[in-house]
């Protein structure tokens, strides 16, 4: 049976900044995959923007399109996080390492499990490189 899910798929929870944001998302489409490919580093196995602005211009144009919901991210008087102020924050460079993150969740989401490791693209696991102006979402 294939693993179809017509209402989103819900991501595994994304911690950061004392939140654990759970997202619903639909899968990338080809073009939008693509678009991320632009950066993956083969060689290295992760997603390498090399300004870290780049992140969060390319999150303004991806997530409005795939992110159906997210639960768990919170303001500081203690409400929830409209999708459309989620959206609006991920302009703040703030929030590139949960950018980043959600882009490895998102790819992994889209990704057809079980091929072989070389042609599975980037996924799940942020570890950042902020010094050398790089941001990298790294293969667990």
């Amino acid at each position: 049976m294939g693993n179809w899910a017509s209402k989103g798929v819900t991501l595994d929870p994304i911690d950061f900044d004392g939140d654990s944001i759970t997202f619903v998302v639909k899968r990338l489409l080809v073009e939008d995959m693509q678009i991320l490919l632009k950066f993956y580093k083969p060689e290295s196995g992760t997603l390498a923007f090399d300004d870290p602005l780049e992140v969060c211009r390319t999150a303004q144009g991806i997530f409005p399109r795939y992110i159906l919901s997210q639960i768990g991210m919170k303001k500081e008087d203690g409400t929830e996080f409209t999708l459309e102020e989620f959206n609006e924050a991920t302009s703040e460079f703030y929030f590139v390492p949960l950018v980043g993150a959600l882009f490895g969740a998102l790819i992994g989401a889209s990704t057809l499990k079980g091929q072989e490791k070389n042609s599975v693209p980037p996924t799940l696991k942020l570890s950042e490189a902020l010094g050398g102006q790089s941001v990298v979402i790294a293969q667990d």
